[in-house]
C-alpha cells in the first residue's frame, strides 16, 4: 500500500511538471496539418497546405526582408538589383549568386522580365521542385513561394506567366505598394508565416518599437513633438512626402509631427520649401532620401531652397526608406534625430531589444507548472498522511 501510493504521488507530480512545458511548446509544432491562407499586397487570396521550400524574392526590400527571417539558404532566385546593393547585408547573397546557388538576372522592369522568368523556370528545374500532373505532360510547381514587388504593369505580366503557363506556379504574392509602416509590418508577417509557420520575433520588435517611443514620448505630455517632413528628388524638382509615403509614415512612427500632410495632394508633391521654414521655424528635421543626399547637384538645390537658413538634415540610409525589416532601422534613427537632445539617455544607440510575450508566457506558464507541482505534493502528503 505504502509502495502504491508512492507511485501515485510521483504520477501526480509528473503530470503537473508536463502541465507546465506542453501548453507553450504546442504552439512551436509545425507539422503536416499546417493550413495557412494570407492575402497579399493586391488583395489576392492565397492558401498553403504545406511550407515551401524554397522562396523567390523580386525587390531589393524583399529580398533583405528574407535574409533578416534567415530564409538566405532556402533562396534560388532574386533581381538584380539585390545583389547590386552595396549593403553589407548582401555579402552573403553574393556570395551565393557567385556559386550559382541563386539566380538573379533580371529585373522587375519591362526588359528584366524574361530574364526573372527565364531563371525561375532553370532553378525549379535544377532543384526539381515540378510535380508531374496526371499523364498530361504538364507540370505545377508547387513547393516554391514567389514574392515580388514592382509597379503594376509588371506584376501583372510576372504574375500572369508564372501562374498561367505550363508550370503553374502557385504561389506568386504581390505588392505594388507600401503606404505605411503598419502595411510593412503586415507584410514582413505574410512573408514570416508563409515561410516558416510562425511570426518571426523581428515582427513583433517592429511593432515594439513604435509603443516603446511612444511610451517615452507620453511620459512627458507637455513636451512639444517634433515637426520635421521627409524631402526626395523626382521630375527634376525637390518633393516632399505626404500620406501614402512609407518614409512620411516613419516619422508618425518615430513619434515626429509630419508639416507636409496634405489630403489635397498625392504621396510626394513639390512645394516652396523656404517658406514651409517661415511659417513653422527652422527647429524642423528634413529627412533627406538617399538618391537625392548622395547626389551633390541636387543636395545642391536643396541647400539652396532653405534660403540660408540653419536646419537639421538627415540621410536615410537606403534600406530604411525600403520594403524590408530595416525600415525598423530608420523608425529608430529618426527618433533620435528629432529626440536625442531632450532624451540622450533613451535616444541613443542601436534599436533596443524588448523581450515578447511570448517569452513572458513561458515563463508565466512554467512557474504555474512548479507551484502546481508543490500544491499537489502538499496535499497529496496530507492525504496520505489520514
Amino acid at each position: 500500500m505504502k509502495k502504491s501510493k508512492v507511485s501515485i504521488l510521483a504520477i501526480l507530480l509528473m503530470a503537473s511538471l508536463m502541465v507546465s512545458i506542453s501548453v507553450p511548446c504546442a504552439s512551436d509544432d509545425v507539422d503536416a496539418s499546417y493550413s495557412l491562407t494570407v492575402e497579399d499586397g493586391l488583395g489576392r487570396t492565397h492558401s498553403f497546405d504545406r511550407i515551401p521550400s524554397k522562396i523567390v524574392t523580386i525587390g531589393t526590400g524583399l529580398t533583405a526582408t528574407a535574409i533578416d527571417l534567415d530564409l538566405l539558404d532556402r533562396m534560388i532566385v532574386c533581381d538584380r538589383y539585390s545583389v547590386l546593393d552595396n549593403h553589407d547585408l548582401f555579402d552573403g547573397l553574393r556570395d551565393m549568386v557567385n556559386d550559382d546557388r541563386i539566380r538573379a538576372n533580371g529585373t522587375a522592369y519591362a526588359t528584366g522580365l524574361d530574364a526573372i522568368i527565364n531563371d525561375i523556370v532553370y532553378m525549379t528545374e535544377k532543384l526539381s521542385l515540378m510535380e508531374s500532373v496526371g499523364n498530361s505532360g504538364d507540370y505545377e510547381t508547387r513547393n516554391v513561394a514567389v514574392f515580388i514587388t514592382g509597379i503594376p504593369t509588371s506584376l501583372e505580366t510576372l504574375y500572369n506567366e508564372l501562374t498561367t503557363s505550363e508550370f503553374h506556379y502557385r504561389h506568386v504574392l504581390c505588392w505594388d505598394t507600401i503606404d505605411s509602416y503598419e502595411q510593412l509590418i503586415d507584410m514582413v508577417r505574410t512573408m514570416s508565416l508563409v515561410m516558416t509557420g510562425d511570426v518571426d520575433e523581428h515582427v513583433l520588435q517592429m511593432e515594439q518599437i513604435v509603443e516603446y517611443i511612444e511610451l517615452q514620448l507620453s511620459g512627458n505630455p507637455g513636451m512639444e513633438r517634433r515637426k520635421a517632413f521627409y524631402v526626395t528628388y523626382s521630375g527634376g524638382e525637390l518633393k516632399v512626402g505626404n500620406e501614402g509615403s512609407l518614409a512620411n509614415s516613419m516619422i508618425i512612427a518615430a513619434g515626429g509631427t509630419s508639416i507636409t500632410m496634405d489630403p489635397t495632394k498625392p504621396k510626394t508633391y513639390s512645394t516652396n520649401i523656404s517658406m514651409l521654414l517661415e511659417e513653422y521655424g527652422t527647429d524642423v528635421v528634413i529627412f533627406v532620401d538617399n538618391t537625392l543626399a548622395s547626389n551633390d547637384v541636387n543636395m545642391d538645390v536643396l541647400k539652396k531652397s532653405l534660403g540660408g537658413q540653419d536646419v537639421k538634415l538627415v540621410r536615410l540610409d537606403p534600406l530604411w526608406n525600403n520594403y524590408c525589416i530595416e525600415s525598423m532601422n530608420g523608425v529608430w534613427a529618426m527618433a533620435c534625430a528629432m529626440y536625442s537632445d531632450v532624451y540622450p539617455d533613451v535616444f541613443s544607440g542601436d534599436v533596443p531589444v524588448m523581450s515578447n510575450d511570448y517569452e513572458d508566457d513561458i515563463l508565466t506558464f512554467a512557474i504555474a507548472g512548479i507551484i502546481g507541482a508543490v500544491m499537489i505534493a502538499i496535499l497529496s502528503y496530507l492525504y496520505f498522511r489520514t
